[in-house]
């Protein structure tokens, strides 16, 4: 992968660094991956086009920053109060909670459909994504569940397993029905599915 680390010399800008991922989360949204360019990244968010490229030096590590900043602002709740690993039932629940609220969105559901179009043809693109999305929700959940197990509230031998558990039953098929445009599951609906989720979970793997 191209390195996506901050270059060095002058520190960014945070209010023209915000500035670029807005416009290019936009254009992103609207456009397509494929579709959108740097130069018009750079116009429509006010910067230099080498400034624009001394922050990002590709399109693909503009877009997992774009990413990276969406998956971080649905969290930042939970990254600003850190879950209690001694009430898993809460802490789950709350995980549940951002992660459906965040794979629901109309902006986070259009950037999956964009990427199952260019999948064979934008590998390096998708690889990105994931790092930057999936990737990040899986070690937020296996850090909590890991915490979890190490104050005694949960008998989990294999971590990694159990975070793809608990991730995949929010899913399946009211989720496929939102990626086709068949309409979304309602807050009363996903709150249902949490709550029966947090229990199955529970179930198998609460400390007796």
């Amino acid at each position: 992968m191209n390195d996506t680390s901050p270059r060095r010399g002058r520190p960014r800008d945070p209010e023209r660094m915000r500035r670029v991922i807005e416009a290019a989360s936009q254009q992103f949204l609207e456009q397509g991956y494929d579709r959108v360019s740097m130069d018009a990244v750079a116009q429509a968010s006010g910067v230099s086009k080498m400034t624009l490229y001394n922050y990002f030096p590709s399109k693909e590590a503009l877009f997992e920053a774009c990413v990276t900043c969406r998956t971080e602002r649905m969290f930042e709740d939970v990254a600003q109060s850190p879950l209690d690993p001694s009430r898993p039932a809460d802490g789950l629940a709350q995980i549940a909670r951002q992660f459906l609220a965040l794979m629901r969105a109309d902006d986070v559901l259009q950037i999956h459909r964009t990427l199952f179009g260019i999948a064979s043809s934008q590998p390096e693109v998708c690889s990105r994504f994931f790092k930057a999305g999936p990737q990040r929700v899986r070690e937020l959940v296996h850090g909590y569940l890991s915490a979890s197990v190490r104050a005694g509230q949960l008998d989990i031998e294999d971590v990694t397993l159990a975070t793809e558990q608990f991730l995949a039953l929010q899913l399946g098929s009211p989720h496929v029905r939102a990626l086709l445009g068949m309409g979304k599951p309602s807050p009363a609906e996903d709150e249902a599915l949490i709550a029966a989720n947090v229990t199955l979970f529970l179930a198998g793997y609460q400390s007796r």
